[in-house]
């Protein structure tokens, strides 16, 4: 890698993950790992705690891989999340089938952890199109010019020339028609006002729509633009999913012709009180200056992430990480 082991840093730990899905070879990756090196997944509800459990892991799975030949792809990418910003957008069969994103953490020259989350979503990532292992850059991806030295096993890539292509990406998607961003409401006044139209325009009483004890009913009185983004557990707290949705109304700004705030909400059972609980987890702002169709789906994918980078009132980061996300849209 031509560094220091001292200097290894996370998206050197991601280039030699990623290496090791692309030749399944996974001797590199062995060596830099920490004697406590943690491995999760949102997928799984249990985590691995140590280099040893870890290797007698990955070696079946790299041979599984190369028997039934699906290939995986993992490809350098940014989505700032868990106080990390370098991801690797992961992908297996084909380079467009995204399952998720992965993070590293390095300490001293070691890899000390791996964590593949499906929140936030490997379509919200920036991808670089450069997947360390194989003899190849998908430019297209971008729509940019990569300006990348291509050498025949391994790609290479400059720090100047990745922020450099980092910037152009940025400065594309604010081509964008429109424009997600925090709304001014907190989630608790968004979700209160997208249900005030279910109630002549009046702030409702959480009390009165909120609880109930048959979870079909509840659902059923949900705005009628709602749609089910994604389920959620936690074994910590419950054995029961958690059913998140997205609904929305429109408020007027000076700052755009068109304004929507999407609000993220869930359905839980609570086990202290035997009912099943609406509650507001995130909410966002669409801002466009012509009229657009629904964007439930890109809004709850915008909302996820910012759960899964900043937390909210009703879980913190870590434990949204822990839980086992679906998302169904």
């Amino acid at each position: 890698m031509g560094k220091e082991a001292s200097q290894l840093t996370e998206r050197d730990a991601l280039s030699i993950y990623a290496r090791m899905m692309h030749t399944l070879d996974s001797s590199e990756f062995e060596s830099f790992l920490a004697e406590d090196f943690s491995y999760s997944s949102q997928k799984v509800l249990t985590d691995m705690n140590s280099k040893d459990e870890f290797i007698e892991y990955i070696r079946p799975k790299l041979e599984v891989i190369k028997k039934t030949n699906s290939p995986v792809y993992a490809e350098l990418g940014v989505c700032p999340a868990y106080g990390h910003n370098d991801c690797l957008i992961m992908a297996q069969g084909d380079k467009s089938n995204l399952l998720g994103v992965a993070y590293a953490s390095v300490d001293e020259g070691k890899i000390t952890g791996l964590s593949l989350c499906i929140v936030p979503t490997a379509d919200s990532a920036i991808r670089s199109g450069i997947y360390p292992g194989l003899n190849e850059v998908d430019p297209g991806l971008n729509k940019v010019d990569s300006g990348l030295n291509v050498k025949k096993d391994q790609v290479i890539i400059t720090e100047e020339e990745f922020q450099r292509n980092l910037e152009q990406l940025l400065n594309l998607g604010k081509k964008e028609t429109y424009q997600i961003e925090l709304s001014g409401y907190d989630e608790v006044q968004a979700f209160c006002y997208a249900f005030s139209f279910l109630n002549d325009g009046k702030i409702p009483d959480p009390d009165d729509f909120c609880i109930s004890n048959n979870f079909n009913n509840l659902e059923s009185s949900l705005p009628s633009d709602t749609i089910k983004v994604a389920t959620y557990v936690n074994k910590k707290y419950s054995t029961k999913k958690i059913y998140f949705y997205v609904c929305s109304f429109t408020e007027k700004t000076t700052l755009a012709k068109y304004q929507e705030i999407y609000s993220l909400f869930s359905i839980r059972w609570d086990e202290s009180d035997g009912l099943w609980i609406l509650n507001p987890w995130y909410c966002c702002s669409v801002k466009s200056e012509q009229p657009q169709p629904s964007l439930h789906k890109e809004a709850a994918n915008w909302m996820f992430k910012g759960v899964a980078t900043t937390g909210c009132l009703i879980a913190s980061v870590d434990d949204f990480k822990k839980g086992q996300l679906e998302i169904l849209i």
